[in-house]
């Protein structure tokens, strides 16, 4: 359930911290106060995309943390997604600023997806005038498998799935197949030339580094000579006159060598200053065995070249690297292979295709009994669920049609058709019913469904538009009735319905300076009286009206109570 909902600096609510209750909670207020802002924070916070405009004039940044607390069934899905849970919490935080926007999940950093993926098992909000699962006919399938659950049905649904790809997989693999005898030869011709192109070069035990390397050195051979020869000199040479790094040292040497003998310290640094000169001496004769060993080698050099150029023109055409090459390789084998034996594949496969049809007719033709059982049930509950809503001449059926091809889902093809009124025909639920109608047609919907959907709150905003009244009453009483089983969270205008939930949230706005600020508080007593009875006359509340609401607050409390 949705336990508290932080808003800070979100267009005119300046600071705003509400709590809800696990029961029915109820948001009521003068039109535009900003009881749809948190109807709109909630879907921010949520994962839905939010502009800068959203920024209030408050802060810098909007920032909106909601807190859930979790069943074990919620809690058990949401561990395989990583997340560290403090008891059975889950806290959401969205911030907003004008640089950057970020989402965290027990203060986890994550991405909308992720928001959005998990919010599916958290809240379930039905706007009036949203498309809505219940109105739209690609979903007719999965709310009748949804209904009165049971293994044989997930199992045949499972299995069908499978089928279907399974199938999907042969055909496009038979259309692979499906060529003619030149169309054959011709791909067995490219196959067996790009077979040869691979094969002149051993690429599974060649070592590309060490080659690269080898033809480095040899394509260097002139200049690192040169290059040796040239440090050879610095370090010693036979003109005299120029000064190099043994010179030099010999002479450091001579100039500290006749103090030695006087002075310890003196006697020490000339003897670093004589390892220094093996030393020198030792790289120089390592320079000059290495300047012997180098050889130009032509013959090996070309050859380098050749495979270099094998190589790169192996990867422009077959892949990025060699293990890309030989998976190609090893892949127009196996084609070859298949084309060899083509029409004993393409027989192999439409028998398998066969088979796969032959379950696929008998998976679907189950599944299709199973799902008209269950839509006379699902008939039967959401006529009387209508009917009671103040549709007193309500019908509802599914009706069958069979699919010309099996697909993943089976056999069938639903619609949902509804009457509303005495004397019409039966109509496609997707294109009937007026506001006030569909509003009582999905309460009635999500009140059948609770049970399987799992989801622990419902928010209605608004679900009271076009009804007043008894049937008001009705769907208000509809609405009680399911927040036993689940959170309801509802933005209403009508009396009848706010007096029955378990927690009022009032939705006021004021002017601060310049500025209209936007805030609620949880009214009890003789606020919320006034909040009835305000929704009960408008402006001009009398004594007669505070009477009536007292009235009307003492019924829902009895209805509460269960009296």
């Amino acid at each position: 359930m949705l336990a508290e909902l932080f808003i800070n600096n979100f267009v005119i609510i300046k600071r705003d911290h509400l709590f809800f209750d696990k029961g029915f909670n109820v948001f009521t207020g003068e039109t535009g106060s900003g009881k749809s802002l948190i109807l709109d924070a909630i879907n921010i916070v949520l994962g839905k995309r939010a502009n800068k405009d959203v920024i209030g004039k408050f802060d810098d940044k909007t920032i909106i943390e909601a807190v859930f607390i979790l069943d074990d069934q919620t809690l058990k899905k949401l561990e395989n997604k990583d997340i560290i849970f403090d008891d059975n919490k889950l806290i959401i935080t969205r911030t907003i600023s004008q640089q950057s926007s970020s989402i965290r999940l027990n203060n986890r950093a994550v991405n909308l997806s992720m928001v959005k993926e998990i919010a599916t098992l958290l809240i379930d909000i039905y706007k009036q005038g949203d498309s809505n699962i219940f109105m739209d006919k690609d979903n007719y399938l999965n709310i009748i498998d949804s209904y009165q659950k049971n293994d044989q049905s997930i199992f045949l649904k499972e299995e069908i799935k499978s089928l279907y790809n399974k199938k999907n997989q042969l055909l496009k693999k038979f259309d692979e197949f499906n060529l003619s005898q030149e169309e054959v030869l011709r791909e067995k011709e490219l196959i067996n030339y790009q077979l040869d192109d691979i094969e002149q070069i051993d690429l599974e035990n060649i070592d590309e580094e060490a080659i690269y390397q080898e033809y480095k050195k040899l394509n260097s051979v002139t200049e690192l000579r040169e290059s040796i020869e040239k440090s050879e000199e610095l370090i010693s040479s036979f003109d005299y006159d120029q000064a190099t790094i043994s010179s030099l040292l010999a002479g450091l040497s001579s100039n500290l060598s006749e103090f030695s003998s006087i002075d310890k310290e003196i006697e020490d640094v000339n003897e670093k200053i004589n390892t220094v000169i093996d030393l020198v001496n030792e790289i120089y004769s390592d320079l000059d065995g290495f300047k012997d060993s180098l050889d130009q080698n032509p013959e090996r050099l070309y050859e380098l070249e050749m495979i270099n150029q094998k190589i790169f023109d192996l990867k422009r055409k077959y892949g990025n690297e060699i293990e890309d090459i030989l998976k190609y390789h090893q892949k127009i084998s196996l084609r070859l292979k298949e084309l060899e034996k083509i029409s004993d594949f393409k027989k192999n496969i439409n028998k398998n295709i066969e088979k796969i049809d032959s379950k696929l007719e008998e998976y679907s033709k189950k599944l299709s009994s199973i799902r008209k059982e269950k839509s006379i049930n699902l008939e039967k509950e959401i006529k009387k669920e209508i009917q009671s809503l103040n549709i007193k001449n309500g019908d509802f059926k599914v009706v069958f049609m069979e699919k010309t091809n099996i697909d993943s889902n089976g056999i069938d093809n639903i619609d949902f058709l509804i009457k509303t009124n005495k004397g019409e025909d039966l109509k496609s639920l997707s294109s009937t019913a007026s506001g006030g109608e569909i509003s009582r047609i999905v309460l009635s919907f999500k009140k059948i469904f609770a049970d399987y959907d799992k989801i622990d709150t419902m928010i209605f905003d608004e679900i009271d538009q076009g009804i007043s009244g008894r049937t008001a009453q009705i769907v208000g009483e509809k609405i009680l009735d399911l927040s036993k089983k689940r959170q309801i969270i509802a933005i209403s205008h009508l009396p009848q319905i706010a007096s029955l939930s378990t927690n009022h949230i009032l939705i006021e706005k004021y002017d601060q300076d310049d500025l209209t600020i936007s805030n609620s508080k949880n009214i009890k007593d003789i606020e919320r009286t006034k909040e009835i009875a305000r929704l009960l006359a408008g402006v001009d509340i009398t004594e007669k009206t505070i009477e009536s609401a007292k009235e009307m607050l003492d019924m829902a409390e009895n209805l509460r109570r269960g009296n």
